[in-house]
């Protein structure tokens, strides 16, 4: 495939950015003259096109420039038709190595630049260069500047920057100096990633001597028997799965380890007004400043988002080995954005304006999920096997079986896991005494119906679920020659329902008709068995209390599915309360689930293939296991690891070794921190029960740390999710900048992938078959509308209704929109409408938006009541329009469209068009205590 840019120079020119590809890492130079694929950004139009000029250096009115050295290109952030930043990987950390050859990224820091003009983009890549580490110099070149596999070093900066910004780096330098020690011994240790991987190895915090016991094959273990791990690793940094200890080499940058390196960087921790400092007078709404600091935590400081440059890690081992000789050759002239899972492209929209301009070199494919790496050796059979000859694979049995009374060796480094020496898939494995293996996990996190906990539950009309992630493990030997892959997926409950942020144990709601959830999860279901095949649910909600409300449906609607597909289609069940099963923290009895399903295991299996080259698939996993609880987090972790052991066991009896009893402490942490990535990025905290995942034991302290999670699960829930929620539909895609606008009038935000406009349709449609009672009565138009709750006010709580018109009557419905049902309806006849008063309708006066006569608009239709002897009236305001993609007419020509239709069959009625409440009036309305309750909401939320 088309190679992509793998460090790019970006310079701040005269009329925009210049975007170089280095060819030559050693040179310490901006290039002469453009390289190939050399494009220009430019400030005004935003247009990518190639850059052919002479000496981009000099592309300046003042001969300096700002430049800074790229890892990649995240994208386009348009904030507004004015308002644009080049999102830049600035530093990243390799976390995995796939056949040896082909590493895996995690990012750790971007640079925001902004497009607003050349000063602008010039001041924010100083700062960002500022804030990295010191350059290597030229003498003490490491290899990381000839291999982008090795990212333990961060990028040298390649700028040419004024005096005054560089006399302020050097103060910064000089006052970080004077705080710390500076004997050679302790700058050489503290610095050891700067002078490359020789010196990270040797001056290690562990020193010279596990390396010499690990050497001699040894354990990393002290002569008291007790096991050494540094202290540091004892830490779980805040924001960060729990790192290991001493047993497996847990390639990631999620240890607390490279957490201590990267504290002395200071650009992940800087605050959002350092961040958009650079552009304060560019910006055209007030949230941008914080957009852009949520932005640099999601994308870098939570480090879920993962990529490689020549590796398609969001599809499976099994999809990629299954291509044809003919698709090999196709795919190797397709750029690699073209080829990865749309399912799991999370900067595919950030990333149009390269893909539209056809950069191919720019557009890295980002993945979030985790991705992590170890390696350990396990006892071999003395027995001589022909491995040309593939055993059979085999039913697993009980997990305690595959346990052998042989030893086992984990090794525990921070380097990248090395390129082990070839081997050719026709030697044999049973001379050796001892077996090097690779296991690797890969957690990919569907872009449908992403976000956060409470504000994305169940299922969408689409059939995509909350919370969908697919979770491959990799079981290779050093050589790759002979590699096992199983998946496992995880989404929430199929339906639609929701739950309160604002309560630690929320009541489960179901939403809509039994039709629109069977419809819905009929088509999750087909889209798993595309991708899958069979699938077998195990279901860990409770089965009685308020879990048991969603779960009794969820059981009655795949039982109803069942009944409707044919036999390959149809879906296993399995309902295990995982609460009442193992309640009185005895998590061990999750082993009489596997007992239960362990059939249903065996004939899914695994995939296997063999060769290194041009492995062949041995064996392809029939189906997949699909887990659900009520988040799909902490219990779903605890089954989903007990699955994956059960495969690796299962598989390590292929390989004709084995593990004893309690030697899988390596396993235990991957999953582990596994399990609190994929909790962070949907509950903000890590997961809980993670001391049994880790230690399989369950105690008082590990209860204790629940609690706290959960109430800081709680907190974040209805404090800081609503913002974010907000920036990832954004960086999605899914919403234009007019949810920022919302936002700040109503602190929340509606569900884009809930197609509103058909809620309200089949609100429309519901009501006419119930209240028109006349067949013959044409309907005219219909509409869902804002109204009091109290009828015949214009002030007060409003609620959602329905107003229908047809030749004879006008009709207002209250529709309980959860149950698709109308509650209640008033008729009045067109012959007793008196008058249609329309205009500015201001409800709340404490955003500039709810100000805006263009979106704030409704109509009073007066109307007289001959058993009452009186006149009354009714009160509609316009729905707001919509912050997605695709948005519907302007609020005020909804009103009028509807005052038209109104007129015409209300021949006698009064027409006028004046404010209904205006701006001045709702001003006065507004009292200082609601004045109060919005600023302390501001506060707290924007």
């Amino acid at each position: 495939m088309p190679a992509l840019a793998r460090k790019i120079l970006i310079i701040a020119a005269l009329d925009g950015l210049i975007l170089s590809p280095i060819t030559n890492t050693r040179s310490r130079s901006p290039p002469s003259k453009p390289v190939p694929g050399t494009v220009k950004l430019d400030y005004k139009t935003r247009a990518i096109t190639p850059y052919l000029q002479g000496d981009v250096t000099k592309h300046s009115d003042t001969g300096e420039h700002s430049q800074i050295e790229a890892q990649g290109i995240v994208g386009l952030l348009n904030v507004s038709p004015t308002n644009s930043f080049l999102v830049a990987i600035t530093d990243s950390k390799q976390v995995a190595l796939i056949k040896g050859q082909h590493p895996v990224y995690v990012i750790t820091n971007i640079a925001l630049i902004p497009l607003s003009s050349r000063k602008d983009a010039g001041r924010s890549i100083d700062r960002a260069n500022a804030g990295r580490k010191p350059a290597v110099t030229d003498g003490n070149a490491s290899d990381t500047e000839t291999e982008i596999d090795s990212e333990e070093d961060p990028i040298t900066p390649v700028t040419s920057i004024t005096d005054d910004v560089r006399s302020k780096i050097d103060e910064a330098g000089r006052a970080a100096d004077m705080s710390r020690s500076t004997s050679i011994g302790e700058d050489v240790i503290g610095k050891k990633g700067a002078y490359g991987r020789f010196t990270e190895k040797w001056f290690s915090k562990r020193g010279w001597t596990a390396d010499r016991r690990r050497a001699s094959g040894m354990s990393t273990i002290s002569a008291d028997g007790d096991k050494k791990p540094d202290d540091n690793l004892q830490k779980k940094p805040e924001n960060q799965p729990a790192p290991p200890t001493t047993e497996g080499d847990i390639v990631q940058g999620e240890r607390a380890e490279d957490a201590v390196e990267d504290s002395d960087k200071g650009p992940v921790e800087q605050k959002s007004e350092e961040v958009a400092e650079s552009v304060k007078e560019t910006v055209t709404h007030s949230l941008t400043p914080k957009l852009l600091h949520t932005t640099k935590l999601i994308l870098a400081q939570s480090r879920s988002f993962y990529f490689s440059y020549d590796w398609d890690i969001t599809r499976s081992w099994a999809q990629q080995m299954s291509q044809t000789e003919e698709e090999k050759a196709a795919s190797a002239s397709t750029p690699l954005h073209k080829k990865v899972d749309p399912l799991f492209f999370w900067n595919k929209h950030l990333q149009k304006a390269f893909i539209d301009s056809d950069s191919h070199g720019f557009v890295l494919p980002l993945m979030q999920g985790f991705v992590a790496q170890t390696t350990f050796s396990a006892t071999t059979s003395t027995e001589d096997k022909d491995s040309d000859t593939v055993p059979a694979i085999s039913a697993a049995g009980d997990a305690a079986a595959a346990a052998s009374p042989e030893g086992t060796e984990a090794t525990a480094t921070n380097e990248p896991v090395p390129e082990p020496p070839v081997r050719t898939s026709t030697d044999s494995l049973a001379p050796s005494s001892k077996q090097d293996l690779i296991l690797t996990l890969i957690s990919r996190r569907s872009t449908k119906r992403a976000g956060l906990r409470y504000l994305r539950r169940g299922i969408d009309d689409s059939g995509h679920v909350a919370n969908s992630v697919e979770t491959e493990q990799l079981l290779a030997t050093d050589s790759w020659d002979r590699c096992f892959s199983y998946l496992q997926i995880r989404g929430s409950i199929p339906l639609f329902f929701s739950q309160s942020p604002y309560s630690l144990r929320p009541r489960p709601v179901l939403l809509l008709s039994d039709e629109h959830n069977a419809a819905a999860l009929a088509q999750h279901f087909a889209n798993l068995h595309e991708r899958y095949g069979k699938v077998h649910i195990v279901n860990l909600v409770e089965d009685h209390g308020s879990e048991a409300v969603v779960g009794d449906k969820y059981r009655d609607f795949v039982a109803s599915y069942n009944d409707r597909v044919g036999a390959d289609n149809k879906v296993g069940w399995t309902w295990f309360d995982f609460h009442r099963e193992c309640r009185g923290m005895r998590f061990e009895n999750v082993s009489r689930l596997f007992s239960t399903i362990g059939p249903e295991l065996d004939q899914i299996s695994f995939t296997f293939t063999l060769g290194k080259e041009n492995p062949e698939i041995k064996q392809h996993q029939a189906g997949v296991l699909r887990t659900n609880c009520m988040d799909c987090l902490d219990r779903t972790n605890v089954v989903q690891s007990g699955s994956a052991r059960r495969a690796l066991e299962s598989q390590l009896k292929l390989l004709n070794v084995s593990l004893p009893p309690g030697g899988t402490t390596f396993f235990n942490l991957l999953w582990a921190d596994n399990g609190d990535a994929i909790s962070k990025q949907y509950a903000s905290t890590a997961a809980l029960k993670g001391d049994f995942t880790r230690t399989n034991k369950r105690n008082l302290q590990g209860a204790l740390t629940d609690f706290t999670l959960t109430v800081t699960r709680y907190f974040t829930n209805i404090i800081s999710d609503f913002f974010t929620q907000a920036a990832i539909d954004f960086l999605l895609g899914n919403v234009t900048s007019q949810v920022f606008v919302d936002f700040e009038a109503e602190m929340r935000t509606s569900d884009p992938s809930v197609s509103l406009r058909r809620v309200r349709e089949n609100a429309i449609d519901v009501s006419r078959k119930i209240v028109v009672a006349d067949e013959n009565e044409q309907l005219l138009g219909g509409w869902t509308f804002l109204s009091p709750h109290e009828p015949g006010e214009v002030k007060g709580q409003m609620t959602e209704k329905v107003l229908l018109v047809t030749e004879k009557a006008l009709y207002m419905c209250a529709f309980d929109f959860s149950l698709e049902k109308v509650v209640a309806f008033e008729r009045v006849a067109v012959e007793a409408v008196k008058q249609i008063r329309w205009g500015a309708y201001i409800t709340e006066t404490f955003a500039q938006s709810q100000l805006d006569e263009q979106r704030n608009c409704g109509v009073v239709v007066a109307y007289e009541k001959r058993e009452e002897g009186r006149e009354r009236r009714w009160a509609f305001k316009a729905m707001p329009a919509g912050n997605g993609v695709e948005q519907g007419k302007v609020e005020r020509e909804v009103v009028r469209e509807a005052v038209e239709v109104i007129k015409g069959v209300c021949q006698r009625a009064e027409v006028k068009e004046e404010d209904v409440v205006g701006a001045e009036e709702a001003k006065r309305e507004t009292g200082l205590v609601q004045r109060w309750g919005y600023a302390v909401k501001r506060l707290v939320w924007a």
